[in-house]
């Protein structure tokens, strides 16, 4: 497999990339709050034999570097982050977007404001709203870094919606938060600030300039999700295929790969959503 390694220079952010594989369809990989690119692997695996995959590190995250300025990584910077990315690595005009969790929200905003950028995209364990579960999960992780208490704050995370993810990548988890230096810390702690602000992504994000054919996936059993938000707000992609998936939480293809298939067959198929 070809694997090209770069970094980026994004103003005051330094971000690491991986390219795997050299077809000419690219799809560009968005993960989660804290979660670095190294979750993709099954992700790339799957999919190198038709695209070429790309990962990367969000400022804050992994082995991307602030280089200056404070620790919090605003919504703006995030999106710039993006669009550096895409511009830098893809092989051809448009891209595919694969997100999850936090990462749907910025996916699904770079591709209504720039649909022709983006071809297809899957919004995985989209977080349209917040629901009551999640901000009490802000408040006790918020909580337990006031008081020092930060190596509760996986656990705490892994008891509200990662029960079904293997034990390895809950030790995973556990190690990641127990390592993380102040400036990490703080960077999440600040991003819980900004989830716990923007309660609605419709006032962020016009749904209906989405051009892209649009999967939204969502875990039966995903507890920090507001699914009747979830779907009022697919409602609004125009072009938009919706799957519940029975016995899943919040992790998806890490709890059942069989959704590889699921992601798969979206990804592939030629028809209209």
């Amino acid at each position: 497999m070809k694997v090209v390694k770069g970094s980026i220079r994004c103003d005051r952010f330094l971000v690491p990339y991986r390219i795997y594989g050299d077809k000419p369809d690219t799809i560009v990989c968005i993960s989660g709050a804290k979660q670095t690119m190294a979750v993709w692997r099954s992700f790339v695996k799957r999919f190198v034999p038709s695209f070429s995959v790309v990962v990367f590190d969000l400022p804050g995250t992994g082995r991307a570097e602030i280089l200056s300025g404070a620790p919090q990584v605003t919504f703006e910077e995030q999106q710039q982050v993006l669009l550096d990315v895409i511009e830098d690595t893809a092989k051809t005009d448009n891209v595919v977007l694969a997100a999850a969790s936090w990462g749907t929200i910025l996916a699904a905003y770079i591709a209504a404001k720039y649909p022709t950028k983006i071809e297809k995209m899957i919004l995985g364990s989209f977080g349209v709203s917040t629901n009551d579960t999640i901000l009490e999960l802000i408040h006790r992780g918020q909580s337990a870094f006031k008081t020092g208490d930060v190596e509760n704050i996986a656990p705490l995370m892994i008891e509200c919606f990662g029960q079904y993810i293997p034990e390895s990548q809950k030790q995973q988890m556990i190690s990641q938060f127990s390592n993380m230096d102040e400036k990490e810390l703080l960077n999440f702690y600040e991003h819980c600030e900004f989830v716990k602000t923007s309660r609605d992504i419709s006032k962020l994000i016009n749904l209906r300039e989405i051009e892209a054919k649009t999967l939204v996936i969502c875990g039966e059993h995903d507890t920090i999700l507001d699914h009747d938000g979830i779907r009022a707000a697919v409602t609004k992609i125009p072009n938009c295929v919706y799957k519940l998936i029975p016995d899943t939480d919040h992790f998806l293809h890490w709890e059942k790969p069989s959704i590889l298939d699921t992601y798969s067959n979206f990804l592939h198929s030629t028809e209209s959503a």
